[in-house]
């Protein structure tokens, strides 16, 4: 946040009708631009913008152009962005905007933090700006199906997934935003926000459309300084900067259910166990024009599966991300809709250190007695835990059960020797991370590497066709468990198979 200008001397103004001097003008008008940043309506940046369109790099772009908005405050830049990224994603958000329309400005933003005032969302952002964890159930409590990813607990290669499924996939359907540090990329100011439109993957750079349009104007920026920019420390939280997937809930379904009370839902009107993506374009070129011809099927299981993660391309990568965006996705909601049955969370219980925090939902009787509705160890506000403060062990503890239920998934047992962790980075021309769309935040590694397993057991049953892995009996998916094959036929509706 910055402050007035003082003034020191005049100011002289170049007028059409000739040049006027002023006594003095206090404050700026805009900033240039840094040598490391490309101005957007530079030639460069408009030579930048050609290549990247006829590169499939810009299908984030125009939907995000379409509804650019410049932050209202000088600290408004989290407020500001994701006003942007909802209207963008055509998210309703159900309240009057001005005259009898609803569009989502910083003034529409609502929240469902307890800590927070109902009528004023935004409150302390004013003076102090916002945090990575506001922005992200501020996100939550406005429609937005979303998840978070720290700098310090992620890597550079999957921050790459993150901008293909963001900037390539045709169906547009999914939104990259970046808490980072303005310094880092030689700016003045520190801690800032903003939304990712574009991606030009052979000069390694990113289009950010910066909300703080009164300072700098956008500005395609190199990855791995934007990227270096992320992995500072925020002072005011002590854990660094990151990065968010943004996209909208299956029929525009909310976390927060639109209603004050999610007692409310009914079987008939819950989206949760439905499909939640669609496929954009099959997998069935990749099978047959790629794995056919290069995959030994004589060959051993190990050689074969590492054959086929070696071979996939960025396209691929991109659909696996938003897969596991919208299966991770899953997964945390029904654990947050079922958090009465949230077991084994091991840690201290903030219903007892923070009794402010327990939802209005709750009745006294399970306030005050000792039910499973105190066990989640998560924060939860007026109506619902939120998604991403319930450890990963208990959020995705139904999909971890997939594989410890099935004593004979032998698929996963093979990966876990081969300790398929250390394929699953993907080096090409750029490194990049096969589940993009997979969050931990916090957790320790042996959760991490069972999702991961777990995921890529899914895959591969997934990749198998009449032509391609049908005459292996360990991927025949008729031998595992019906929950298990659901996931593999989700899968493979998410993939065009």
């Amino acid at each position: 946040m910055t402050t007035s200008q003082k003034c020191s001397s005049s100011t002289i103004l170049e007028q059409p009708y000739g040049i006027v001097t002023t006594r003095c003008i206090p404050g700026w008008y805009r900033r240039p631009l840094p040598e490391i940043a490309i101005p957007f309506n530079s030639e460069k940046g408009k030579r930048l913008f050609r290549e990247a369109l006829l590169s499939d790099g810009l299908h984030g772009y125009f939907s995000l152009a379409e509804t650019f908005h410049t932050q209202a405050e000088p600290s408004y830049c989290g407020p500001g962005t994701l006003s942007m990224v909802l209207n963008s994603l055509n998210i309703d958000p159900g309240y009057i905007w001005k005259g009898n329309w609803r569009f989502f400005d910083e003034n529409t933003l609502r929240t469902c933090d307890k800590r927070k005032p109902k009528d004023n969302p935004l409150e302390n952002i004013l003076e102090e700006g916002i945090t990575f964890e506001e922005f992200l159930y501020l996100a939550e409590c406005n429609g937005a199906s979303i998840i978070p990813f720290l700098a310090s607990n992620t890597t550079l290669a999957q921050f790459r997934s993150a901008i293909l499924v963001a900037c390539t996939r045709r169906l547009d359907d999914i939104r990259l935003v970046c808490s980072y540090n303005r310094s880092t990329l030689q700016q003045t100011g520190t801690g800032h926000f903003s939304p990712i439109a574009g991606y030009h993957s052979q000069e390694d750079l990113v289009l950010i459309l910066d909300v703080a349009r009164f300072k700098y104007p956008s500005h395609w920026i190199p990855i791995e300084l934007l990227w270096q920019s992320m992995c500072t420390i925020d002072l005011i939280t002590g854990k660094s900067r990151g990065f968010y997937l943004i996209s909208k809930w299956s029929s525009d379904f909310s976390i927060q259910c639109n209603i004050n009370n999610c007692s409310d839902i009914s079987e008939e009107n819950s989206s949760i166990n439905k499909i939640f993506c669609s496929s954009e374009e099959s997998l069935s070129l990749f099978i047959n024009n790629k794995l056919l011809s290069i995959v030994d099927l004589t060959a051993s299981i190990e050689t074969i599966i590492i054959t086929i993660l070696q071979s996939i391309s960025p396209i691929v990568i991109q659909l696996i991300t938003k897969w596991t965006f919208d299966l991770m996705q899953k997964y945390r909601l029904n654990a947050v809709m079922n958090s009465k049955c949230v077991q084994e969370c091991n840690c201290r219980n903030l219903f007892e250190l923070y009794p402010s925090f327990i939802p209005e939902n709750i009745n006294d009787s399970i306030k005050n007695d000792n039910s499973e509705c105190k066990k989640p160890c998560a924060r939860v506000t007026r109506s619902h835990v939120h998604a991403y403060a319930i450890p990963t062990k208990c959020a995705l503890k139904a999909f971890i059960e997939l594989f410890e239920k099935d004593i004979n998934q032998k698929l996963y047992q093979i990966l876990e020797q081969m300790n398929i962790e250390q394929y699953l980075t993907i080096k090409q021309d750029k490194t990049m991370y096969l589940f993009g769309g997979f969050s931990t935040m916090i957790d320790d590694n042996d959760i991490k590497s069972q999702i991961e397993r777990g995921l890529t057991t899914i895959f591969l049953y997934a990749l198998r066709t009449n032509k391609f892995l049908s005459t292996i009996d360990l991927f025949n998916s008729n031998e595992v468990s019906s929950e298990l094959r659901n996931e593999i036929n989700y899968a493979k509706a998410c993939f065009g198979l």
